[in-house]
């Protein structure tokens, strides 16, 4: 009787130690808001990230970290919107070995705080390097390369594939913050798009003179579909670094699309929706998207902290670590 009653207390010893480890591995993945899931295929999980490659130490229970001493906690009242403008929405594949696809040319993170129901716009140069993930025609992954983020997009053998790719590498490059929702548009779809609600509005922060004679620093231009695809794409080439310039415009554009469509509700979404077509992809909740229309967007634009090297044969933007680990903390972290 004694030796029963000893192997049972044994199992409900066992069972008890079980329930807790199994409830510890529950309470950890609901906890940790700011943990980033990938997918199987996914190379993207080996990259070196900004956490990574300093002095951090990251709470596998709830995403808090430790950095220089001070503790910062994930901040839970902000969602995220990436936004990618494509050059080409060619994403086909014929034969073997590797046909690069469309590129991300404007990338812009909208950091949507929920609390103070503002939006923040985050430019990520297309040209900072990292390590490009890298697919054949099938849709198999090879193996990595130090190349433009632009690139990863090229990779993705259909448009989800590219955009999900493209999300996962920036996640990478901003310390594995969690990035909710992903809006892409192929540049060709700018024109139906701002026609369909009348032509975009803003007033200049720089001197585009270049563009036209007309559009001078803190003018207020009135944009139709063809002059607002012209003031988003077009670019110097044959001068090195003219990709920083084309980004001010760009995120100048795309706040005061946004700013032109608020409180004028879910119809005008709509219209833009149905103007897009096919040049349109998205994967994006309802209420990030009504956010995005009735919150304000902030005055603060922030960059992505780096240099350009214009020594080589292509523009390659290097980040600076130490202030792209503040910018982080800063954007998506509670100092405690």
């Amino acid at each position: 009787m004694r030796n029963r009653t000893v192997i049972l207390l044994s199992a409900l010893l066992t069972l008890l130690i079980i329930v807790v480890i199994m409830t510890g591995s529950f309470f950890a993945i609901q906890n940790n808001t700011n943990n980033v899931t990938r997918s199987e295929d996914s190379a993207a999980s080996s990259s070196l990230n900004t956490f990574e490659s300093q002095n951090f130490e990251k709470d596998q229970f709830d995403g808090s970290i430790i950095y220089q001493g001070q503790r910062y906690e994930v901040n839970t009242f902000i969602d995220t919107v990436l936004f990618l403008g494509i050059d080409s929405s060619d994403q086909d594949r014929n034969g073997i070995g590797i046909k690069e696809g469309g590129r991300s040319d404007v990338i812009i993170l909208f950091i949507i705080d929920n609390r103070n129901k503002t939006i923040t716009p985050f430019e990520i140069n297309r040209d900072t390097m990292v390590n490009v993930d890298i697919y054949d025609n099938e849709g198999n992954y090879l193996t990595q390369g130090l190349e433009q983020i632009t690139m990863q997009y090229s990779y993705g053998i259909s448009t989800s594939k590219a955009c999900r790719l493209t999300k996962e590498k920036v996640s990478d490059l901003l310390g594995r913050t969690k990035i909710d929702s992903i809006i892409s548009l192929t540049m060709d779809g700018i024109e139906p798009i701002v026609d369909s609600i009348g032509g975009v509005t803003l007033k200049l922060q720089s001197d585009e003179t270049a563009l036209n004679p007309s559009y001078c620093k803190d003018a207020i231009i009135h944009l139709d579909g063809t002059s607002a695809k012209e003031f988003v794409r077009s670019r110097d080439t044959e001068i090195r670094g003219s990709n920083i310039e084309r980004m001010s415009r760009q995120t100048q554009f795309m706040l005061a699309l946004f700013q032109n469509i608020k409180g004028k509700g879910d119809a005008i979404v709509e219209t833009m929706e149905n103007a897009a077509g096919g040049y349109l992809y998205k994967d994006i909740d309802a209420d990030s998207i009504s956010h995005m229309t009735q919150y304000d967007y902030s005055e603060r634009l922030i960059v992505l902290p780096g240099y350009n090297n214009i020594s080589n044969q292509h523009d390659e933007f290097y980040v600076d670590e130490e202030k792209l680990t503040e910018t982080i903390l800063d954007l998506f972290y509670i100092k405690q």
